[in-house]
């Protein structure tokens, strides 16, 4: 069990670091155009990886409940995001709601075990960790409620959210993990400039619209 616990981390680190790597391309380069588009997929295809890795970790190796936490969060932004650019014709629909219920649940039932933290990985963590993911699920239930200005003026919004979060999940997790020492700023710094990014983003694209149709799917 030692042994495979050791490929698992090393796969995770491993394809995370790629993942972050790449990931700045589609962070920073044109939405939409084919460099977007490629290293999108990319960075999807590595987070995927990733993801797996952690989600083994929680079945068979009982990590800290706030890890626990990102982990769910980081998860639940990758496959509401990239659900978002499938969503071409209309606005969300029964499997999105169901995603969105099965979050909260989630959610509920990591907070239970929050009492279980360490001193790199806090209840004051993972408490604020649910917290967000609780809010966004909140937002995601929403949609049906005012799904025509949503579809028109929040769809690329919505996924650029998402995964710009997803990228500061998988950074803040690592740095969190890798940099025990200077914990609670490792991870707390990076969610911090994710959270800066993600305003930028939606101020910057809402005065510069994104042109998001079926040929930006990544």
């Amino acid at each position: 069990m030692t042994d495979a616990h050791t490929l698992n981390i090393l796969a995770h680190v491993s394809t995370g670091a790629l993942a972050l790597l790449i990931g700045l391309i589609p962070l920073f380069s044109r939405k939409g155009g084919p460099l977007h588009r490629w290293s999108g997929r990319a960075t999807a295809g590595l987070g995927l990886v990733v993801l797996s890795c952690a989600v083994l970790a929680v079945i068979l190796f009982r990590p800290p409940a706030p890890l626990v936490a990102a982990t769910l969060t980081a998860g639940y932004q990758y496959l509401s995001g990239l659900r978002t650019l499938s969503l071409t014709r209309r606005g969300p629909r029964l499997p999105d709601t169901l995603l969105s219920i099965l979050g909260v649940g989630m959610a509920l039932l990591v907070a239970f075990q929050m009492g279980h933290g360490t001193a790199s990985w806090t209840p004051a963590i993972g408490y604020t960790t649910i917290g967000y993911l609780l809010t966004m699920t909140a937002y995601d239930l929403s949609r049906p409620l005012w799904v025509g200005v949503w579809y028109r003026r929040v769809r690329s919004l919505d996924h650029g959210v998402k995964m710009i979060g997803f990228y500061f999940a998988m950074l803040s997790a690592g740095a969190g993990n890798l940099l025990a020492e200077w914990q609670p700023l490792s991870q707390v710094l990076p969610s911090a400039v994710g959270m800066a990014a993600m305003v930028g983003f939606v101020v910057w694209y809402s005065l510069h619209p994104i042109r998001l149709g079926t040929e930006s799917r990544a």
